[in-house]
């Protein structure tokens, strides 16, 4: 804004001079990267609703989702270290409460009850703990060498962080969402790194990890079948992983590097998600390889920029609670990547700013425009 300048003392001047505009400009890029990749994988998913005829109606619903987010963005990235604290504490316990009503009057779909019905929308809490309990985490990681008045010595900060973790689990394992649950346990033990991990962690972490595939595995359905369709490919030779990987070799060598054209894809009309989980298929079919490293590219330059705005902080709540969203964020990239890869077994995990969803688009926002307040240089 160059009608602001650096000797401006007011709140909007303060805040232009000091928040990652390249980052932000990075975020509001993808978020438009976005609204192409839905207007272009949407209408052929219109086709299987009855009740739905106009064939912009995703994309109408995206971009009102989307304005919220970036307004919510906005707004957080505007606020001081102490601000982000005290709205860790009040997202994380909004949200707690969100987890339970899932749990007692959440609806149920594809074997999985992670929605709640609230009238005008659907939302699904646990994209919104994600980023709270990062906060909460940091700052109790912040004080993890501390003992807690009134508890015994061997009892400190650290340990709350560890029982905050398991409820958090509790509520994941209950819906069941597993992919958020290894998200989560990953983002957790990425903040144990930043202030110094044991080899003793490393062994819980991968047995915690171990765990809840088995668990996962044995007692839900719909993750045995996901697991068996990944492993075994005459288990799920016509699902959408299949179709997913068709999309990525479909077409000549000029075609797999600049694309068929937006909308002119056609693997998408088989994959069942192809506006939300499964849509980076449906980009490298109908945009080419060159645009996916495009995105990939993005993604990892608002992470590393992002750490390396923050990685030599004197503040320790503020290097976890940045650090912990940065890794939050690049790992959902990864995971989401890799299932449509066939890499790993499928999560429900979507494309940040990218896929379709209300939840997911305000989660996002929320997780970077905290980011951004935190790697504010001051």
């Amino acid at each position: 804004m160059i009608f602001l300048s650096r000797s401006d003392n007011s709140i909007l001047a303060r805040w232009w001079w000091t928040v990652d505009r390249w980052n932000l400009m990075q975020i509001l890029i993808l978020a438009a990267i976005g609204i192409i990749m839905v207007w272009a994988s949407t209408p052929s998913i219109v086709e299987r609703y009855n009740d739905i005829t106009d064939i912009y109606h995703f994309l109408k619903r995206h971009i009102f989702f989307l304005f919220i987010g970036t307004l919510v963005m906005l707004f957080l990235s505007f606020m001081s270290i102490k601000g982000i604290y005290r709205i860790g504490v009040l997202g994380f316990s909004i949200s707690l409460v969100l987890l339970i009503c899932v749990m007692l009057f959440g609806e149920n779909f594809k074997g999985a009850t992670r929605w709640l019905d609230i009238g005008i929308v659907t939302i699904q809490p646990s994209e919104f703990i994600k980023p709270f309990f990062v906060l909460i985490t940091a700052s109790l990681l912040s004080q993890k060498s501390k003992n807690i008045e009134g508890f015994p010595k061997w009892i400190n900060y650290g340990h709350i962080s560890l029982l905050f973790l398991i409820i958090v689990l509790f509520f994941l394992f209950k819906q069941p969402d597993f992919g958020m649950a290894i998200l989560i346990v990953l983002m957790w033990f990425g903040q144990q790194f930043l202030v110094g991990l044991s080899f003793r962690w490393v062994l819980v972490l991968i047995s915690a990890l171990t765990s809840v595939m088995l668990v996962g595995y044995h007692f839900f359905e719909h993750v045995k079948i996901r697991i068996d369709s990944f492993l075994y490919s005459s288990a799920g030779g016509k699902d959408q992983l299949s179709f997913a990987l068709k999309a990525y070799e479909n077409g000549s060598i000029l075609e797999n590097l600049i694309g068929k054209g937006a909308g002119k894809g056609t693997i998408k009309k088989y994959i069942p998600d192809a506006h939300t989980d499964f849509i980076f298929p449906v980009i490298a079919e109908e945009f080419g390889a060159i645009i996916c490293f495009f995105i990939i590219l993005l993604f990892g330059s608002i992470v590393l920029r992002g750490l390396w705005r923050v990685i030599n902080s004197t503040n320790l709540y503020q290097l976890l609670a940045a650090g912990g969203l940065l890794m939050l964020f690049g790992m959902q990239v990864l995971i989401n990547i890799s299932v449509t890869l066939s890499i790993i077994p499928t999560t429900g995990m979507t494309l940040p700013f990218i896929s379709y969803g209300g939840s997911s688009l305000i989660s996002s926002s929320i997780c970077m425009g905290i980011m951004l307040a935190l790697t504010r240089k001051t």
